[in-house]
């Protein structure tokens, strides 16, 4: 098993396991380089398809065994699934993601030049990594690019994305393995780009057009008893009371359905409270089920859903779902095998792409405006393209979660610092609101301005910028990076066309 033939392999293994440690919490950045490092290197020991297919896919399994293992305790703590179906169930969702690393690698091995390996390597890693932003729904975690919030790469977070900057790291991994086995000191060439991201890190894309005073509740309900019926009423009393020592604030900013009743049911109470806003000049923002009524066209369906009210208006509806959560792939197969299945809420229905944002009123200083809010629930804050859909048109962006599902694991710092690229990436400020933590506020270099902790029931006022402007990201999106990454890919296929005719 340890033989010398095996040792790419273990590479490989190697490399995938590492690849977590490279980003939240723990940000050895370093650890990415050596983790892409290892990946090429075991890829270029690959003489068939197959081979290219199955160290890829070792990687991938590493990398997604370890980095998102944190599902363990949705599916185990919360969800009721045992441990010995859990565990297998976790390694059967890193194993299928790790599919498509394996799929683009093993056709990187069948279409491209050796010539052209150090560039066909950043190429074919930023299109699997593009690819898992849409395949089925996608799952747009674990992102090479996402460990460089503060490092001379962050520079580049405005121009090309989390994906540029992953680019970047897989061209420079690529050329630091092939200097070394040639001693050929021009592949360093790539390394240009890093002193080059820390002087674009000086540019302002967007500029401030006011502030406005913003408040978040992290009300630390117990995900246990959460949904049950005996806490609604406890849990309103526990928001509400929480919100009136942070009146005065324009924005004051509740969880992930912090609300567990619907929509419909809440109004009562929503019109009584908001009252009180109003006359503290206050908006609250808060996610809660909402299902549509009768003699409506969806009446019936629910949605994962946010509303303003107080003195702001608006209702949007979550975009994104997350599969086996929120919503039952192959539902009438699948529903009711293991308990997870039947978490409550887990059957909404997608909103629709064009929904217009939350509108506040400012009244904080000399100021009386409205500020246009770009809403987002849970790991929509993951998608790129969809924060900058509606990122070009707001002042401020808000996100909720939930994240108590996966208690003091991996996952809720990796999602924290999700936020913190999209703001990078935006140039605007983000509110983040989450029942256990961890909730902040990030201004637009991707800075934490104010936190709080995992785990306590307490919440926070601040000043937020509004900014307007776009980022050169938000101008063209991904289209460069395909464009280059494509044409790096045909490039590639070519010359070894031409060898092999």
């Amino acid at each position: 098993m340890f033989t010398r033939a095996a040792l790419p392999s273990w590479i490989a293994i190697l490399g995938g396991a590492v690849f977590p440690f490279a980003l939240a919490p723990f940000f050895y950045w370093p650890l990415g380089l050596i983790s892409l490092a290892a990946l090429f290197f075991s890829l270029q020991h690959s003489a068939t398809t197959g081979a290219a297919f199955k160290r890829a896919w070792l990687f991938g399994f590493a990398q997604f065994g370890l980095g998102v293992s944190w599902i363990y305790v949705s599916m185990h703590d919360h969800g009721g699934t045992p441990a010995w179906l859990a565990v297998p169930a976790v390694g059967l969702f890193a194993g299928f993601l790790a599919l498509i690393p394996a799929t683009w690698f093993a056709l990187r091995q069948k279409l491209s030049s050796q010539s052209l390996a150090v560039f066909s390597f950043a190429a074919y890693w930023f299109l699997q990594e593009w690819c898992r932003s849409w395949f089925l729904t996608g799952f747009p975690w674990l992102y090479a690019g996402d460990a460089h919030l503060s490092t001379m790469l962050a520079g580049w977070a405005p121009i090309t994305g989390a994906y540029g900057i992953s680019f970047i790291l897989a061209l420079t991994a690529a050329a630091i393995v092939v200097v070394a086995q040639t001693r050929n000191w021009v592949y360093l060439i790539p390394l240009l780009l890093w002193p080059a991201g820390d002087a674009l890190r000086n540019l302002n894309w967007t500029h401030n057009i006011g502030t406005m005073t913003v408040g978040v509740v992290q009300g630390n309900v117990e995900q246990n008893r959460k949904w049950l019926n005996e806490e609604i009423f406890p849990t309103i009393d526990r928001y509400q009371e929480d919100t009136r020592s942070l009146f005065g604030n324009d924005l004051i900013l509740w969880p992930e359905t912090a609300i567990t009743l619907l929509y419909q049911r809440y109004q009562p109470y929503m019109e009584l409270f908001a009252e009180e806003l109003q006359a503290h000049n206050s908006t609250v923002i808060t996610g809660i089920p909402f299902r549509w009524p009768r003699g409506t066209e969806l009446e019936g369906e629910y949605h994962n859903s946010i509303i303003a009210f107080g003195d702001g208006e608006g209702v949007y509806h979550k975009q994104r779902l997350v599969p086996f959560g929120e919503y039952i792939p192959l539902e009438s197969a699948i529903r009711g095998l293991i308990p997870f299945f039947d978490l409550p809420m887990s059957s909404f229905r997608a909103g629709d792409p064009e929904q217009d944002l939350l509108k506040v009123a400012v009244h904080s200083g000399e100021q009386n405006d409205l500020a246009l809010i770009a809403p987002y629930i849970c790991y929509e804050i993951a998608y790129p393209d969809l924060v900058l859909q509606t990122a070009r048109h707001a002042d401020l962006l808000v996100t909720i979660s939930n994240d108590a599902w996966f208690g003091d694991s991996l996952g809720p710092k990796q999602h924290m610092a999700l936020a913190q690229m999209r703001a990078l990436e935006t140039g605007r400020w983000v509110l983040r609101s989450t029942n256990t933590g961890i909730s902040a506020l990030v201004n637009h270099h991707g800075d934490i301005v104010q936190r709080i902790p995992v785990g306590e029931r307490t919440g926070f006022s601040a000043v937020a910028e509004r900014r307007t402007g776009e980022t050169l990201y938000m101008k063209t999106g991904l289209t460069p990076l395909l464009i280059l990454a494509f044409g790096l890919m045909g490039l590639a296929t070519l010359i070894r066309g031409k060898r092999h005719g």
